[in-house]
């Protein structure tokens, strides 16, 4: 690590100097390892030899690092308001039966008793219960009462019981919606499960808005179990306009410190010029605590779930391909409005069919105004995305916005239904290759939300429930895993220049983490703790 001093061109913001000395992983090209790092008013000033630092910056104050010292982690998709609300409700993601699943509920109610309404995280999927099959109202009914349930699988999916239809005035005569199932059993009577967001919304819409405390309070939590994972930034995709409220007050009380990208949710049903308007901002508005990024839209379906849009049937549903939840030509008016308007545009897209439309709909908006710069993306894009499509996102500059604990959470799940072509799930070696950024997320707290793990997860390949490795050809290396996390998840969230790497004049955000993720082997890797995270020079978690 000997050699030149990296330094910061420009005047040193005000402060108290601070010298970190240990092994520092700067993800910087002009010095990739250092043995330490000069602080600033919230800035990396320089990296270096510790005696070199010590000559520019005599009155620094030393602290010995307690492991690798590595640029803040940013999970460019997570939702930080329901981490913080499920943390405060009833979740029993974790179920292992349908027994299991009313028993929670059935005690949870007693203890709450005379609640009007209640939601409850329930992100388990059909194969993870001893029953096989998801619970439905004649389960819930018995143990509810008059207490409308609501429970919410990933924002996709709900089960809801007899109460909640009846309030939202779901009978068998209601259609279903566009891009959307209401489930029924043989006689057409809706079982309570309903599919994908718009059926799903039916019933939400009329589930009580959580009062602004208690999303306050959601987003502190959440936010402090972040910085916990090493995390200092996260995009968080698909916020109502009282959720982006909250951020707003968070960032003028001073009480944000993960540094967030809000991406407001689109409403499909509004003509894209109207709502455009009605938002009133434009990606890239705010500052490096709090800024608006792309627009959040939903394609298509899950794979988990089994209702992502393929060019293959699913198993076991004759000439059934998945749900397409927009339209194409709905989907094409926003992404050439979101264009000409300088919007971002970030698009949730599972399978390889809906990849391929959104793909060839980006290409038609970037005649109109390259969507290069605007930074448009893929999310998920994990379901047999092809060659051809991987290509035309290079081409255009799109992300892939793509989440390997997801990858570990249904893969099994997708080998059995499909067999051999899962090996192929998930393909990040194959969007690297073509030249796409990937950045890393967790779409927490859904699934594991460690950047580690999901470090891990691509340079493993490994899956819930099975041994071995899942398409180990997709593997990435410890360098490309990290740098998801750090690099290219600064550049999705339009913090390149300020964050992402340990360069002299970037924001001091880092984390301490016990092995060098580059270094050290699986094992290692799996077993990690982080020890420290600070943001803008200011520790924000400690262990």
């Amino acid at each position: 690590m000997a050699g030149r001093l990296i330094a910061a061109t420009g005047p040193a913001t005000d402060g108290h100097p601070v010298i970190v000395r240990g092994r520092v992983r700067t993800m910087d090209d002009a010095r990739p390892l250092a043995e330490a790092m000069l602080v600033r008013g919230g800035r990396v000033v320089a990296t270096g030899e510790a005696a070199a630092l010590r000559a520019l910056e005599p009155s620094a104050r030393v602290e010995e690092a307690r492991g690798t010292v590595l640029p803040g982690f940013i999970d460019a998709h997570v939702h930080t308001l329901v981490v913080g609300l499920e943390r405060r409700r009833l979740t029993i993601s974790d179920a292992g039966s349908v027994r299991e699943v009313v028993e929670r509920v059935r005690d949870w109610l007693a203890r709450h008793p005379g609640l009007d309404w209640a939601v409850v995280g329930a992100h388990f999927h059909a194969e993870d219960l001893a029953e096989g099959r998801l619970p439905n109202r004649h389960d819930l009914d018995p143990v509810s009462g008059t207490t409308a349930l609501y429970l919410d699988r990933r924002t996709h999916d709900a089960i809801v019981n007899t109460a909640a239809l009846q309030r939202s005035g779901i009978d068998r005569t209601t259609p279903d919606p566009p891009g959307g199932t209401i489930e029924r059993d043989d006689d057409g009577e809706p079982t309570g499960v309903l599919i994908e967001r718009p059926a799903a919304d039916l019933v939400f819409s009329q589930v009580p808005p959580v009062d602004l405390d208690e999303l306050h309070a959601a987003l502190a939590e959440g936010q402090a179990h972040l910085h916990s994972l090493g995390v200092v930034g996260a995009a968080e995709p698909g916020l109502t306009p009282a959720e982006l409220a909250v951020y707003q007050e968070a960032w003028t009380s001073g009480t944000l410190t993960l540094r967030t990208l809000a991406m407001p949710l689109v409403d499909t049903a509004v003509p894209p010029e109207e709502f455009l308007t009605g938002l009133g901002t434009v990606t890239g508005f705010g500052d490096e605590r709090l800024r608006i990024g792309p627009l959040k839209v939903y394609f298509d379906g899950t794979g988990g779930f089994g209702t992502a849009l393929l060019s293959r049937e699913w198993p076991g549903k004759p000439g059934y391909h998945g749900t397409q939840v927009c339209s194409t030509e709905t989907f094409q008016a926003l992404a050439d409005h979101c264009a000409t308007r300088g919007w971002s545009l970030a698009v949730h897209t599972v399978g390889d069919e809906a990849v391929r439309i959104v793909l060839e709909c980006m290409a038609r908006a970037d005649r109109l105004r390259p969507v290069r710069d605007l930074r448009f993306s893929v999310m998920h894009a994990y379901l047999w995305p092809s060659a051809e499509s991987m290509e035309l996102a290079a081409r255009l500059g799109v992300v892939l916005s793509t989440q390997p604990s997801m990858h570990w959470r249904v893969g099994a799940g997708i080998a059995d239904r499909f067999g051999a072509p899962a090996g192929d799930l998930a393909p990040l070696r194959a969007w690297a290759d073509a030249g796409v950024r990937l950045a890393g997320g967790s779409d927490g707290p859904d699934f594991p939300m460690s950047p580690l793990f999901g470090m891990w997860q691509s340079r493993t390949r490994r899956v819930r429930g099975r041994d071995a490795p899942l398409g180990p050809h997709s593997a990435l290396t410890p360098a490309e895993a990290l740098r998801m996390w750090t690099v290219d998840a600064a550049y999705y969230c339009f913090a390149d220049d300020e964050r992402g790497s340990l360069a002299p004049g970037k924001l001091a955000d880092w984390v301490e983490v016990s092995v060098d993720p580059v270094e050290a082997d699986d094992d290692e890797l799996a077993s990690a703790m982080v020890l420290r995270t600070v943001v803008g020079g200011r520790e924000v978690f400690a262990l």
